[in-house]
């Protein structure tokens, strides 16, 4: 009978340890899903803008995740990863003004900008992150004041639309306001992890043909070997067909997938197209239809 009765008394407890544990478990999955990745850009040694996404934690509304975003950028928390934040950690973000194609940013004076390459790299952290769902042009304003450039600067804070693009290679009023953006996706490495780099490359705004911007676009392409297109590239309803040589195939005669990925990638930064196909030998290469616009570089701390 005693026996009996600690035979009972063992399986109550059992049972409500694995119910426990089952609830547990729940909990930590419940943790996961809540996790709130967004993009946030900070640089290397080598100044280069990195785009990657981080958890910056539950956040409650669409302002709130901006301001997690704005905060993130000032943490150091990412440097033995070797991304160091791009804004002062004196920084501070007074008040947002969200209208419905516009965002009014208004920040303490604590930027550390002292020459244009370090103003146009705020420009462009602001509008690769938040130049996006219908937001067209992004206002500064200095504790409380409107701006229109840094102090010590001459890059227009006008600039900071959908158009201005990231890690450009000038800085000239002529070339950010009379051309266009088109994103070259290449990769670095960064304390041994390998990242996407999207490097903005500018084509004129009239008489070039798509065929004269995919060459552009490719002679800004960082591979072993040369891509080189096989006859003239077409753009019909928003597809992008694109013919190129099978000198890129690896030894078993396929494309690598990251190169695809990142192939595509930046063919979709071109204006007016929405979707693309690569053909080598004139087949289409179908390694995978979904590749994402968005960058893939996720970091963990």
């Amino acid at each position: 009978m005693y026996k009996k009765y600690l035979r009972n008394i063992s399986m109550i407890f059992l049972c409500a340890f694995a119910t426990f544990v089952y609830f547990k478990n729940d909990d930590v999955k419940t943790v996961k899903k809540k996790a709130n990745m967004q993009t946030v850009i900070f640089k290397d040694q080598d100044e280069t803008l990195i785009p990657v996404s981080v958890d910056i934690g539950v956040k409650d509304n669409k302002e709130n995740n901006i301001r997690g975003i704005i905060e993130t950028m000032k943490s150091k928390d990412f440097t033995q990863l070797g991304l160091y934040p791009i804004f002062n950690k004196k920084l501070e973000l007074n008040a947002l003004i969200m209208e419905s194609n516009q965002l009014t940013f208004d920040f303490t004076n604590n930027f550390k900008i002292s020459n244009n390459q370090q103003a146009l790299d705020i420009c462009e952290a602001l509008s690769y992150l938040f130049c996006k769902d219908g937001i067209s042009k992004i206002n500064m304003k200095i504790d409380g004041k409107a701006v229109s450039s840094f102090e010590n600067t001459t890059i227009p804070l006008s600039c900071i639309t959908p158009n201005l693009g990231i890690n450009n290679f000038e800085t000239s009023t002529f070339d950010l306001y009379q051309t266009s953006s088109v994103l070259v996706y290449n990769e670095k490495e960064i304390a041994g992890k390998t990242y996407y780099i999207p490097t903005t490359t500018r084509i004129q705004n009239t008489n070039q043909t798509i065929d004269q911007k995919v060459s552009l676009l490719l002679d800004h392409f960082e591979n072993n070997t040369k891509i080189e297109t096989t006859k003239k590239s077409q753009l019909n309803d928003g597809l992008l067909s694109i013919y190129l040589s099978s000198r890129i195939l690896d030894n078993s005669e396929n494309i690598s997938p990251t190169l695809y990925s990142r192939l595509e990638k930046s063919f979709l930064s071109l204006p007016d197209v929405s979707s693309v196909h690569i053909y080598i030998n004139n087949e289409l290469i179908q390694e995978d239809q979904n590749v994402s616009t968005s960058i893939d570089n996720i970091v963990q701390i």
